[in-house]
C-alpha cells in the first residue's frame, strides 16, 4: 500500500486601501506586501513583493531540503549561507514569466567526503526540490464578491479615520463587515 502525506499551508492578506496590504500565516508574523514601483504610496512601500516571496520561497525550500538530505547522510553541515535571483520577462503577450531562478548556497563541512556528498546532494536538489516538484500549478481562483451598502461604506471609513485594523474570521472575511 502506498501511503501519501497532505500538508496544507495558508496564508491570509489583507488590503487596506491607501494603507498598503499585511500578509500573514498560521506561524508566522505579519508582513507588510509592497507591489510593483509604478504603484503609487504605501503600496510600492512594502519590503516584500510577491516576487521576491517567490524566490525567498524557493530559496528557502532549499535550504531545507538540502539540510535534511546532508542529516540523512550524516553529514555535519557547519555553515549555509545562500542568495537567490530571479529573472521575470514580460512577454509580448503581457503575461510575465521566469526565464531563470537561481540559488548560490555557500556550504562549509568538515572534510573532503563530506562535501563530495554535498555536491551530490545540490546535483540531485533541483528535480528533487520546490519548485520543480511544485510550480507546475496553476491556481484555481475561487473569489467571494460582496456588495456593501452605505452602512459597509461609512464603517470603513471610520476604520481608516481611527485607523484601526479589521480582524478575521475562519473564513477570511473582515469581523463586523460582513453583510
Amino acid at each position: 500500500m502506498t501511503s501519501i502525506a497532505i500538508t496544507e499551508f495558508e496564508t491570509r492578506l489583507h488590503w487596506q486601501r491607501h494603507c498598503g496590504a499585511l500578509l500573514s500565516g498560521d506561524r508566522a508574523s505579519a508582513i507588510p506586501l509592497g507591489g510593483p514601483e509604478e504603484m503609487e504610496g504605501p503600496w510600492s512601500e512594502g519590503p516584500w513583493n510577491p516576487e521576491t516571496l517567490l524566490v525567498g520561497a524557493v530559496e528557502g525550500r532549499t535550504l531545507l531540503a538540502f539540510l535534511e538530505q546532508a542529516r540523512s547522510l550524516g553529514v555535519e553541515v557547519l555553515f549555509y549561507q545562500s542568495s537567490a535571483v530571479a529573472r521575470r520577462v514580460d512577454g509580448p503577450d503581457g503575461l510575465p514569466h521566469y526565464t531563470d531562478l537561481i540559488v548560490r548556497p555557500h556550504v562549509a563541512v568538515r572534510s573532503e567526503q563530506d562535501a563530495s556528498l554535498v555536491r551530490g546532494i545540490f546535483e540531485a536538489l533541483p528535480e528533487r526540490c520546490f519548485p520543480s516538484s511544485m510550480l507546475k500549478l496553476t491556481p484555481r481562483i475561487e473569489p467571494i464578491i460582496d456588495t456593501w451598502d452605505e452602512q459597509h461604506a461609512a464603517a470603513l471609513e471610520e476604520d481608516r479615520r481611527y485607523r484601526q485594523t479589521w480582524r478575521w474570521w475562519e473564513s477570511g472575511r473582515a469581523a463586523g463587515y460582513e453583510p
